[in-house]
This record gives C-alpha cells, structure tokens and sequence, in this order.
C-alpha cells in the first residue's frame, strides 16, 4: 500500500512535527512533489535546509499553538489536563473552573500520543483527535490520577 505525500504532511501536522511539515511544503512549494505523490519521493530531494528553518522558526504554518498543559491540583497525586496556548491562559483556567490555585504547570505535548481512556464514555482517545474536537481554547480536557490513563470530567 503506498503512503502519499499528502498523508505524510497531515500525519505531521496532526502531530505537531513542525520540521517535517514545513519541509513538505517547501518541496511542495518548488513543485519538487504533488500531494498524491508516493511518500517514498520525499526521500530523495535536496531540501533548502536554511529556507526550511525560517519557515520552521516562523512557524509558517501555524503548527502546535494549542498545547497539552498538566497541573498539578491541591488533591494529592491528582492532575488537571488543559488545551491552550500557554501556560498563563491553562492556570487562569483552571483557577476559574476549580477556584484552586495549581501548584505547578507543565507543558506535557508528550501525554498527546499515547490513547486516554475517558472515564465517562469508555471511549479511548488520543489527545491529538480529541483536541481536534475542541471548538474553543483554553478547554478542560479532564482530571487524571498520576501515572494513570484514564481522564475523569
């Protein structure tokens, strides 16, 4: 089965692989490949690496703004999971819906990949598919236990 060019680039915008995604569109750019290329193609270009990382540093094409943020909560071992774009916007909401101070907040993008199991509809969900689901940020995604995968709301 072969993979297209477009797969890649969305499987890499999805996922938040910003160099990837912009070294897609830059080829894509010059014409050096289609969309409903074989992937295998993008194996053999000589990419514009310092092209690529302005693009990438300037995040051209709006990858990732919208983060994964953990706090930790004033109920021992419990964690508020939050989408937004940075740190402040998770902390207001979480002073807002829980009228708790967390105790600290970090940026958890590694959480996104592996399936949460959502306690309330037994469903399992990556972060990446669920955050696609949110219509407004900063969002409540939910509360964990430490080192557990299932998300209480």
């Amino acid at each position: 089965m072969t993979v297209t060019v477009r797969e890649v680039f969305d499987l890499a915008m999805e996922t938040d692989m910003i160099r990837l995604a912009h070294s897609i569109y830059w080829a894509f750019r010059e014409r050096l490949v289609e969309l409903q290329d074989d992937s295998e193609m993008l194996l053999g270009i000589d990419y514009d690496d310092p092209t690529i990382d302005r693009m990438t540093e300037r995040n051209a094409l709006g990858i990732g703004r919208i983060q994964l943020f953990v706090l930790e909560t004033a109920s021992v071992g419990w964690y508020s999971f939050i989408l937004a774009e940075n740190s402040f916007e998770a902390f207001h909401l979480h002073m807002d819906l829980f009228n708790e101070e967390p105790k600290n907040v970090t940026k958890a993008g590694r959480l996104m990949i592996p399936e949460m199991l959502l306690a309330d509809t037994g469903e399992e969900v990556s972060l990446y598919e669920y955050r696609k689901s949110v219509k407004a940020f900063p969002a409540y995604v939910g509360h964990a236990k430490a080192r557990q995968r299932v998300l209480y709301r």
